[in-house]
């Protein structure tokens, strides 16, 4: 009986410890993790012209410092099709955890009729680890895990009057898409769009008309909902398939 007694003493101890290194987690590992609070104001200017203005304030809420910071406002026209970049003056070029700064900047373009808005975007570009990171804010949505690695294979189906670009990914995924278009070097085509279920047999895919003569360029920023930036592509062409 004795025996049994200590055979299940033992018995219990050896289930509490497997309970307590199956409760032990590994902890996550640290990182830069950029926040923001910020306000955009469109209206006239003194001059007559129309103006975008965003004030806010940007922080580092991570446990890493954030290294060769570089911030730019992405103001995008799709009304005159085009995108306006307006590089951030800032008073730090790291960025501590818990730190701040003030970020504005402003966009001046003509009045339109009818009233059409400007949607403004910040991205965010730092060093970390010896990589270069960059997010676009604010994100579709948080995520706290980093996103999976993709690369974008690019189709190009140039026409006698149609321009077609196909970026097919390596991992089907939800994805956010900030583009520019140029015809002949006049901007035609911009926006920021979420394409959802991305996959070879349903890529991300822009059509739009030109004529058969036209030199076309592209600039596309692919994106993971959390606003990581995942693959860029720069590219023109002039080639007509017959």
């Amino acid at each position: 009986m004795r025996k049994l007694a200590i055979a299940a003493v033992i018995a219990v101890a050896v289930v509490a410890s497997i309970g307590v290194i199956n409760y032990v987690q590994t902890p996550e590992p640290k990182r830069v993790d950029i926040a923001y609070d910020y306000v955009v104001t469109q209206g006239l200017a003194e001059s007559g012209m129309e103006k975008v203005e965003i004030n806010g304030t940007l922080w580092n809420q991570g446990e890493k410092e954030a290294r060769n910071l570089a911030i730019t406002a992405l103001f995008i026209d799709e009304y005159h099709g085009k995108i306006v970049e307006k590089p951030v003056r800032i008073m730090k070029e790291n960025l501590l955890p818990d730190e701040r700064i003030n970020i504005h900047a402003k966009y001046l373009r003509e009045k339109t009729i009818p009233k059409s808005t400007v949607e403004v975007k910040i991205k965010v570009g730092w060093e970390e680890d010896g990589q270069r990171k960059v997010k676009i804010l604010p994100p579709v949505k948080s995520s706290k895990q980093p996103p999976a690695l993709v690369e974008f294979n690019e189709h190009i189906g140039r026409y006698h009057d149609r321009f077609i670009l196909e970026l097919n990914p390596t991992k089907k995924g939800d994805y956010e898409v900030i583009y520019q278009f140029k015809e002949n070097e006049e901007a035609v085509k911009c926006g920021d769009e979420v394409f959802y279920n991305v996959s070879d047999e349903n890529p991300i895919t822009f059509s739009f008309p030109i004529n058969e003569t036209s030199y076309v360029e592209y600039h596309v920023e692919i994106f993971g909902l959390d606003g990581t930036l995942l693959d860029e592509m720069h590219a023109s062409t002039e080639v007509v398939q017959r």
